[in-house]
């Protein structure tokens, strides 16, 4: 295995972007050749040295880096105030629909009734006309 291809790996498997079957290849190859092991050991303290470097130094990260953070960030709340919107919209069209009235009259010498249909209810409403 040449150089550049062992250090790619060894930079993946720091990462954790190494799949698990190639972990196990690359351990394999690396408890097989000592130079390749001490190459190992160098690249996980470089990795080590820069992780800690990021995490004193936020500054130090390209700008695309810091920039993803807040564009998800203005995403999201996007989508929860359109989510808001349109939940407000359904809500105030289903309160201020106004009631389909179907009236059946049953004449009579003593009462007369009137059946309507209440969409806020969602039922038939029977009530007795003067």
């Amino acid at each position: 295995m040449n150089t550049e291809t062992l250090r790619a790996l060894l930079v993946d498997r720091q990462l954790g972007e190494l799949p698990p079957d190639i972990a196990e290849l690359l351990d394999a190859y690396l408890a097989a050749v000592p130079a390749a092991r001490a190459e190992a050991e160098s690249t996980a303290h470089t990795m080590s040295i820069a992780r800690d470097t990021v995490r004193r130094y936020p500054e130090l990260l390209p700008d695309a880096e810091k920039k993803i953070a807040p564009v998800v960030l203005w995403l999201l709340r996007a989508a929860a105030l359109i989510v808001v919107v349109a939940a407000a919209g359904w809500f105030v069209h289903r309160t201020n629909r106004p009631s389909l009235v179907i009236e059946t009259r049953a004449k009579s010498v003593w009462v007369q009734y009137q059946v309507a249909y209440d969409s806020r209810r969602g039922a038939y409403v029977v009530t007795q006309r003067d």
